[in-house]
Parts: structure tokens; sequence; C-alpha cells
């Protein structure tokens, strides 16, 4: 059977009421669009015809009708109007994310923020990928009572900082500090090898101080912080949202997808299934390969540098999600993202 252009007309109207009121639709409900002009008899027939072609699912017979996965899918794909965000919301994102510009891990946890508040549904985001990330900075803080702060500054803006039993003294701290800063300034991670640290622990040896057990822990905790660069963090936002949906007042519905978010593996995986370009990806339903979101949708979107995926922004919500707001506001953060990355980058060249 033929998807016509006025059964085409009539899904996308079921589809956009059902994901404004979360109630079944009825042929009445679709009557009213003005834009139709069709009676009540020929869109029941019309509605007739998409349920036996797989796009609209009757949960019970005196019932209206919802959208089956294969109708969202096609929805997304073909009938979805392009959602214009307000000007208010573009300046504001503007100059929320360019208040984090000083350190790009603030950057991300904010564009997770943000893309909550427009979408109004749960976030994730993930901070860049560190293999190639280099180190700009070391510094290290005598804070007294035998208290050492060192903090790790890549040339992206990342921040990593640890406290160790240790007393330097402030002048064997600055030395320190310009040491390791002269060594591993602008080296990547994986240029900081075994033979790197031993070179460093020469020039420190020759030039301070220090117990050697003291300078064993100093060298050992910096490898380990440098290595920890590598690590993509996972900031979640907004998961609470999902109880306002009538989809998800099953409390053990709702326990179980909490759960499987607060799993860092889970979303680890989840975060893998997502699309590898940078066109927004979309999985509806059953599409999704965990269980506990067989009754959700998954919107994930790339940012990148050069050319070169760096992280990812995901939404997830009900089936019933608006996808055109939610592709408006991932393509406007992601944009904004890849802007800023890429003044990190030429700034640090």
């Amino acid at each position: 059977m033929d998807l016509n252009d006025r059964k085409r007309k009539i899904l996308q109207a079921i589809i956009d009421e059902y994901i404004g009121t979360a109630e079944p639709v009825g042929s009445r409900a679709i009557s009213k669009v003005k834009e139709l002009g069709l009676s009540s008899a020929t869109i029941r027939n019309e509605m007739a015809d998409l349920e036996e072609m797989g796009y609209l699912i009757q949960p019970h017979t005196s019932a209206g009708r919802v959208p089956s996965d294969e109708g969202y899918r096609f929805y997304v794909n073909s009938l979805m109007s392009r959602y214009r965000l307000g000007m208010e919301a573009i300046e504001n994102l503007h100059l929320e994310l360019e208040k984090r510009v000083n350190q790009l891990d603030k950057l991300i946890k904010k564009a997770g923020m943000i893309t909550s508040a427009l979408t109004e549904y749960t976030t994730f985001v993930t901070s860049p990928e560190q293999s190639l990330a280099k180190i700009s900075k070391i510094d290290i803080v005598d804070l007294g009572s035998g208290r050492t702060l060192v903090i790790v500054v890549t040339q992206d803006g990342l921040v990593r900082n640890c406290m160790l039993s240790l007393s330097l003294g402030n002048d064997n701290s600055e030395r320190l500090a310009a040491i390791l800063t002269s060594k591993l300034s602008g080296l990547s991670v994986d240029e900081i090898d075994f033979e790197k640290i031993r070179e460093i622990e020469a020039v420190i040896a020759s030039s301070m101080t220090l117990s050697p057990k003291s300078l064993v822990n100093i060298l050992n905790f910096v490898y380990e912080t440098i290595s920890d660069l590598s690590a993509t963090e996972i900031y979640v936002d907004n998961v609470k949202s999902i109880l306002k949906f009538p989809e998800y007042r099953d409390v053990a519905k709702a326990s179980e997808i909490f759960g499987f978010l607060e799993n860092k593996e889970n979303l680890k995986k989840l975060i893998a299934s997502g699309g590898d370009g940078k066109n927004i990806n979309v999985v509806i339903g059953d599409e999704n390969t965990a269980e506990p979101l067989k009754d959700c949708s998954l919107v994930t979107v790339n940012y990148s540098l050069d050319n070169r995926t760096r992280g990812k922004i995901g939404v997830i919500g009900p089936k019933r999600m608006d996808y055109a707001k939610v592709f408006a506001s991932l393509d406007l953060i992601s944009t904004h993202i890849d802007r800023i990355l890429n003044l990190y980058h030429d700034d640090s060249s």
C-alpha cells in the first residue's frame, strides 16, 4: 500500500498531536486540523490503513492510535518540521558557553546542562578524547601542614589536581614545577614514557635537594595524573526529568532506567552505539540494544576538532519526544563547542 501525500500528512498530524498530549489520538482530533480539510470518516479510514502498514498502533479497541517505532522512524526521517530556536535562547547559549571558555571541562559540563534546559530531557555529554592532549603547565603548591597540591593543565584547558602528603616548601615547589613544565609542556600523553620520567628524575636530582622517597612519590603521582588525562568523562544531567513523563509512571520501569544511567559502563556502551559522523543520530524504541531503553529514544551528535570526533552529546527521552526541538538544540550546541575547541586549538598552535 502506497504512503501517499494524504497519509503522510495525517501521520505527521497524529505524531505531532501525540508528542504534545501523550494520549491516543482519535480521528476527531485530527479532523480539526484545518490544513487537512478532511472529515472524521475519511481520517478513520486512513488511520486504519496506516495501522495496517505498521505506522500506528491501537492500544485498545475503542482507543485512538499511537505511533509505532516504525512510525516514529518515518516521522524523523521524512516528516518532521524544522524547529527554530528563539533568538533569546541562542544568545543565552552563546553567553553561557563563552563564560566557560577558560576551562574546557567546565565548558563540557555546562553544555550538558544547557542542552537539558533547552530540551527538558535527560542529557549526557562526554569530555573530549584525550589521546592527543598536550600538557600546557604543571603547578605545585605547598599548602603547609605536610600537604602539597599538584595541578596539571592541558593545552585544551582541562585541569586535574591531587593532594600529596608531602612538605616541599615554597622555593622547592616553584623550582620543581618549573622543571616539570619545561620537560613535559607540549607533549601528548602517549609521548610521556618511562625514559622521559627518568630524564626528569636526573634533572631534579642534580638541581634540588629532595629525599629519594619524596622524589619517587612526586614523579609517580605526576605520571599517573598525566595518564589519567586520557580517560573520557561522562556527565549526565537532569535524570529526574524522566519522572514527569506519563510513560514512566511505573516505579519499577523508572527505577530500571535510573539504574541504567547511573552505571558508567552502560553509558560507555550506549555512547559507542551512536553514529560516528557529524550528522545527528537517532535510535528509537526497539532499535536500542539496552533493554531498559526499549521505551525510549536516544538522539546523539558528535562534536569535533579538525574534522576529528572529540566527544558526544546525547538526549534520552520518551519515544514521543519533540524530535525537531532536540535536533535544533543539539545542532546548535555542537556547532558552538566545535567553534570553541577550534579556538583553543588555534591559540595553542
